[in-house]
């Protein structure tokens, strides 16, 4: 073959947007990690009791098995937690508190699943809820009678004159022996307390709280969670976490110490909701996120399909763990200096158990190293083995009941692969769960984009009419950027005409996220 190199150079081919493919034809980058398949929870190593417990809740309610496991133990948690204490093998006495975040889909019938696993409290809080309602009434009235009865007293000790102060004394003590003792609130769940709401729960009601909800996104992204309060509220929470006591000082509505108060967590909410928890720094910087045990179940929408209708609570499987969970629930906890001061039974390892913890701890150090599987977990590995510890102690409780005295090596090690588990879990979702904020951003402004149906844009728009954190310069380059170099949107020439102005810098767009 001839080439002819005089034609070439007369005659140059002088490439142009024709002789390439439409940048809009192009499939673009995704913004975010895919979210790989979770592996199975380890559903055997909950045990008879709550393992069979969430099995049987998967197969009648047909939510996510990991959702089922995930809120039976939470329940139990919320159960056991008001009697013991487990004692880790370093000496220190912890709560048996659990922290608990789901990740499900609107649909997934996580409110189905609670309301079955929680069916116990529940109960007996409306049942003590309307006693509590007669017994307020009755305290109020004899509070106001007792109020009479002492300014009549003082009356009658300021008229008579000459009387010793010992007497004065004796009749003040008399007084305040007399006085009428205000009945305990029953409330025992919450779904969006602030710190200072929570406080005055817990100085007038049960001494062990569920921070419960089928709904994230009211705690998530209600007041206790705001830029103003987010900080100390997960400070509160982590203290509650290590068993620490519950300190108020305030200058206008008093202050005090509340001793001996337990919470246990369980929050449930969808994706992008839960998104906002799992990516924020604060809550990963400052420790709450370490003490959570967060699981993003696989959807089993669609796949739900059925022969017969079956009620959950008839199985059998199900009422075990009901009678189990009442009998802790209904049961006196032993108390300290008030009934509302928690004195839980110290709960320690066997003997075996500890050695297994030496070993298990062992493990967790080497992987932590820089390099290894778990070097970028550092802050939840360090915090692995004290939950295992926890849940070993809950599997201790339900199974022995109100008789158990000790964790053994079993069920030490059941709860090692359950932890195991959630650090698998962790590092699975977490490309998912922490996105940068240019990522979020450039969601944002592309689907603010789409909404308006726009196919060229300029910045002034967006920094006066735009989504609100947009408004600010320095973010939508960032979320430009991100969008051009994932091939979403392209540059257009200097002087294209965008909403009737010729303009410096605009953009087409070519793809919606």
């Amino acid at each position: 073959m001839n080439i002819d190199l005089n034609a070439i150079i007369e005659n140059p081919i002088i490439p142009t947007t024709a002789n390439f493919a439409n940048p809009a034809n192009y499939e673009p980058e995704p913004l975010r990690a895919p979210l790989p398949k979770a592996e199975a929870y380890p559903v055997d190593a909950l045990g008879d009791i709550l393992g069979k417990a969430a099995n049987a809740l998967h197969e009648t309610i047909k939510a996510p098995l990991t959702l089922c496991c995930q809120s039976v133990l939470a329940s139990a948690s919320l159960a056991a937690q008001a009697h013991y204490d487990v004692v880790l093998p370093w000496g220190e006495k912890k709560p048996l508190s659990l922290y608990l975040l789901t990740v499900a889909e609107s649909g997934e019938r996580k409110s189905g699943v609670d309301d079955v696993v929680l069916g116990a409290a529940k109960a007996q809080e409306r049942q003590q809820m309307e006693l509590y309602e007669t017994n307020q009434e009755q305290y109020t009235n004899d509070l106001a009678l007792w109020k009479a009865a002492n300014d009549e007293a003082n009356k009658d000790a300021s008229r008579k004159k000459g009387q010793a102060a010992s007497d004065f004394g004796a009749a003040a003590k008399h007084q305040a022996e007399q006085k009428p003792e205000a009945p305990i609130m029953p409330l025992r769940f919450v779904s969006e307390p602030t710190v200072e709401g929570l406080y005055k729960l817990m100085a007038i009601g049960q001494p062990s709280i569920g921070l419960f909800s089928d709904e994230a996104g009211l705690l998530i992204g209600g007041h206790a969670l705001n830029s103003d309060n987010a900080l100390k509220t997960m400070a509160r929470w982590c203290k509650l976490w290590d068993g620490a006591a519950f300190d108020r000082v305030r200058g206008g509505d008093g202050s005090g110490v509340l001793y001996g108060r337990r919470l246990a967590l369980h929050q449930l909410a969808q994706p992008d909701v839960m998104a906002q928890l799992l990516g924020d720094r604060m809550a990963n910087g400052q420790g709450l996120l370490a003490r959570c045990l967060v699981a993003w179940p696989e959807s089993t929408i669609g796949i739900r399909h059925i022969s017969s209708f079956e009620q959950p609570r008839d199985r059998p499987e199900v009422k075990r763990l009901f009678a189990k969970l009442k009998l802790l629930t209904e049961a006196e906890p032993r108390t300290g200096k008030s009934k509302q001061e928690l004195d839980p039974v110290e709960l320690p390892l066997s003997d075996d158990a500890k050695a297994l913890a030496i070993e298990a701890i062992n493990q967790f150090e080497t992987l932590m190293q820089k390099g290894n599987d778990l070097s970028e977990l550092r802050d939840r590995t360090s915090k692995a083995l004290e939950n295992a510890c926890r849940i070993a102690g809950v599997l201790t409780v339900v199974e022995a009941g109100l008789s158990a005295r000790v964790i053994d090596a079993d069920r030490l090690g059941r709860a090692l692969i359950i932890v195991q588990w959630y650090l698998a879990e962790t590092l699975r979702i977490r490309g998912a769960a922490v996105i940068p904020q240019s990522v979020s951003d450039a969601e944002s402004l592309s689907i603010w984009l789409q909404n308006r149906g726009y196919k060229a844009f300029r910045t002034a728009p967006i920094l006066t009419k735009g989504p609100s954190q947009l408004r600010n310069k320095k973010r939508l380059d960032g979320a430009i950027k991100e969008l051009v170099d994932n091939g979403y949107i392209q540059p257009n020439e200097v002087g294209t005409i965008v909403d009737g102005v010729s303009a410096k810098k605009s953009w087409s767009v070519l793809h919606v996220v």
